[in-house]
């Protein structure tokens, strides 16, 4: 296997993690973690892509803006825990 075939394998679980979250954003009966779903489901999503135009571009550090996009995508993802982890807190 080599490193193109590699991200694209790591897309798709990017991209069915996104969709279990959508899923979750649809089913969930407490509002509190709608939000936090909907933009972690998204920057899955979108993090996904930044793996495809790796595949495609060959590094993940260029063009600058997958650099910048996979920053915040990460970026989102441990603000999207923390959110999780303080609604959880509120709760108990």
């Amino acid at each position: 296997m080599n490193i193109p075939q590699f991200n694209y394998i790591e897309s798709i679980l990017w991209f069915a993690i996104s969709a279990i979250l959508v899923a979750q954003t649809l089913r969930k009966s407490n509002h509190r973690y709608i939000n936090p779903l909907a933009v972690a489901s998204l920057t899955f999503f979108l993090f996904g892509i930044s793996d495809v135009i790796e595949a495609t571009t060959g590094a993940w550090w260029r063009p600058w803006w997958l650099l910048l996009l996979k920053t915040i995508c990460v970026i989102s993802m441990l603000m999207c825990f923390i959110w999780y982890r303080r609604i959880n807190a509120g709760a108990r």
